[in-house]
Order: C-alpha cells, then structure tokens, then sequence
C-alpha cells in the first residue's frame, strides 16, 4: 500500500466520522410562562381540581395550568406555562376566554411576560 494512499483513506474516515457525529443546531423558541388573574362562573365546583384546570388548556396539551392562589370563590391566579413562543400562550389565553366557566382572563400585576 503507498503511504498516500493510507493519508487519504484516513482523511475520508475522520471527514466522514465528523459529518456524522455534527449535530444540527436549531434555534428553539424560548418557554412562555404568564401569571393569570382568571375569574370564573359561580358553578364552577372547584377551582383547585387539578382536572379543571387541564380541562382549560385541554386544545393545547404542550401547555398547562398552575394554580398559584384562589383570592376568593371564583378569582383564582394560575401560571401558564408551555414551549413557546409567546403567541403560543396569547393562543391558549384567548382559547381559555371562549370556554363558558370563565368570566375573565388577564395577566397579573406580578406577570413574568
């Protein structure tokens, strides 16, 4: 074998090795977190339920709802949270603004948007 020919079967090894092993980068939207003022229907049973809350966001599954306090009956304030990008939450708030149980939804005065 001739001493060139061993250079460029390394060469085509390590290239080849290299393109295989390079991860594609791509730019991901930054997660969207909003803290909520949400005001509900008197009927609604229990705020606090885990279920109802998901069932608020249920159109939209890469995101949920936190609650973070109930102030009374039917004013809670809730972190939603989810992948992004921003528009993807101002989706889900207008999403949870046509559902029937709630009243009102706007960001709160401690809103991390």
């Amino acid at each position: 074998m001739r001493p060139s020919s061993s250079i460029g079967s390394l060469a085509v090894a390590l290239l080849v090795g290299s393109i295989g092993s390079a991860q594609v980068c791509t730019a991901q939207p930054a997660p969207c977190t909003m803290r909520l003022n949400v005001e509900l229907t008197p009927d609604v049973p229990n705020p606090r339920d885990p279920g109802f809350l998901s069932s608020l966001v249920d159109d939209h599954p890469a995101y949920q709802l936190t609650l973070v306090r109930q102030d009374d009956a039917s004013d809670i304030v809730v972190d939603l949270s989810g992948p992004g990008p921003r528009e993807g939450c101002h989706e889900v708030i207008e999403t949870m603004r046509k559902d029937g149980r709630v009243l009102s939804v706007r960001p709160a005065s401690d809103s991390t948007e």
